[in-house]
């Protein structure tokens, strides 16, 4: 299939092909994603800290590239914070653990019993990176381990010595004290040698885990390096992070049916009054002249500002969101249904009149038939403008289903990517059914669709 997207871009009227008209559609949406990623991304910092208990990682430790979520806790024990001034002159918080300084950057850490609680950014836990105790310290461990066999030994000269000075006083011979000192002596040096648990010919055994510092490098986004506030406009990241808490916690499955229940409720109920209203005011002008002021007042009046009365007649059940959804659509519909009964040339009224027909199969045969798609196309475009109005017919009903439910209390809660989240559900929503109405309206008015 060859494209023709680059010819005759600016022609009047041109007919173009399925996979022009998707590259076309696609064009701007994938510009506009585009811009929100350039705008919500902010530089990413790696800070080193010392190994401790993630929240939720208790009992084992998170394997490295596991993600966390905002405001996750990162607990250190034996640790303490410090304030130092960093190299720019600025006030920086550092974390010390056995004698080293771990620079906190944007963290925020707090004091807890004998360590530090860090609550974490958005991020995840790059790797992790063992210390190994160096040769100097493996020297001085053995060096320490070797002592006690040393002290012993002189320990044993010392009390040869003192034998040695002693025999003289005693008037015995000094020479066999000191043979019977040395044949004393040689039986300890064996016991010695064999008892000993040291050995020079032995590995030493290196520093115990909890000598050792285990750092991990935990890597984040700097939120205050974005462009757009994370307060107004959160990342693609974050809407699609949402979407996992919002499914299962919050049952946006739920609340997708109550509202398509809902929109789709009153959408019948005004029809059922706007259709046959418009059929009369369209057909018998007297019947026009009777209730034209009354249109004229609907379409003019706030549907907002409806809300309230709408509670005070139908309480805040679901017959107060239906029937004020019902209002919303009749206002919307009732003058598109009337300007497409009187878009019909009268030329089609006098060939009927010429035809014998009498004013029910003018109604019937001639006026209805020719202004259907065109009141099909007012109910396809109502039913979307209903989803606009669904927030204020759920606004109150905070212990219930449905999606504008789900915006109100997300903005109460400051759940800003949430509330992104069920406007594009909504949008997604209204898209699908936008694209059933066309299948039933190439199945009713297949015409429509042919060649001229």
């Amino acid at each position: 299939m060859k494209l023709s997207v680059h010819k005759n871009f600016f022609g009047i009227r041109t007919q173009i092909k399925l996979a022009d008209q998707i590259i076309l559609g696609t064009i701007p949406i994938i510009v506009i994603f585009l811009l929100w990623i350039y705008m919500t991304i902010g530089e990413t910092y790696e800070v080193v800290l010392p190994d401790g208990v993630f929240e939720n990682w208790e009992q084992v430790a998170p394997p490295e590239g596991t993600r966390f979520n905002d405001r996750d806790k990162l607990t250190i024990e034996d640790a303490k914070l410090i304030t130092l001034e960093n190299e720019n002159g600025e006030i920086e918080k550092f974390l010390e653990k056995n004698g080293e300084r771990f620079p906190l950057k944007s963290l925020y850490p707090t004091e807890f019993n004998n360590g530090v609680r860090i609550s974490l950014k958005a991020g995840r836990l790059v790797r992790r990176e063992k210390i190994k105790p160096d040769m100097v310290d493996l020297e001085q461990d053995k060096t320490a381990s070797n002592t006690p066999s040393s002290s012993l030994e002189g320990g044993d000269s010392e009390t040869t010595q003192k034998n040695e000075v002693a025999t003289p006083l005693e008037g015995g011979n000094v020479q066999a004290s000191q043979d019977s000192t040395t044949e004393s002596k040689v039986p300890d040096k064996e016991q010695d040698s064999k008892t000993s648990p040291v050995d020079s010919s032995l590995p030493t055994p290196a520093k115990s885990e909890t000598e050792v510092t285990l750092k991990i490098v935990y890597q984040y986004e700097a939120i205050h390096t974005r462009k757009w506030s994370s307060t107004t406009v959160p990342s693609p990241g974050e809407v699609i992070h949402a979407f996992g808490s919002v499914w299962s916690e919050r049952q946006l499955s739920r609340s997708m049916l109550y509202s398509f229940l809902r929109v789709g409720g009153g959408l019948l109920v005004a029809f059922l009054i706007a259709f046959p209203l418009a059929l009369m005011m369209g057909t018998f002008s007297k019947f026009k002249s009777m209730f034209s002021p009354l249109m004229l007042f609907g379409g003019y009046l706030p549907a907002p500002a409806l809300v309230p009365l709408f509670m005070v007649f139908f309480g805040i059940n679901e017959k107060q969101k239906i029937m004020f959804l019902a209002f919303a659509f009749t206002i919307y519909l009732l003058p598109l249904f009337v300007k497409a009964l009187e878009e019909i040339d009268n030329v089609y009224l006098q060939t009927g009149y010429t035809l014998g027909a009498s004013r029910y199969d003018i109604l019937n045969k001639v006026l209805l038939p020719i202004a259907l798609p065109n009141m099909f196309d007012a109910i396809r475009i109502g039913f979307g403008v209903g989803w606009s109005y669904i927030m204020l017919a759920e606004m109150l009903d905070l212990g219930g289903f449905g999606l504008g439910t789900l915006i109100i209390t997300s903005q109460r809660r400051s759940l800003i990517p949430d509330i992104y989240l069920v406007l594009i559900t909504i949008v997604v929503l209204a898209f699908i059914t936008d694209k059933i109405w066309d299948l039933v309206d190439r199945k009713i008015f297949p015409y429509r669709r042919q060649e001229r």
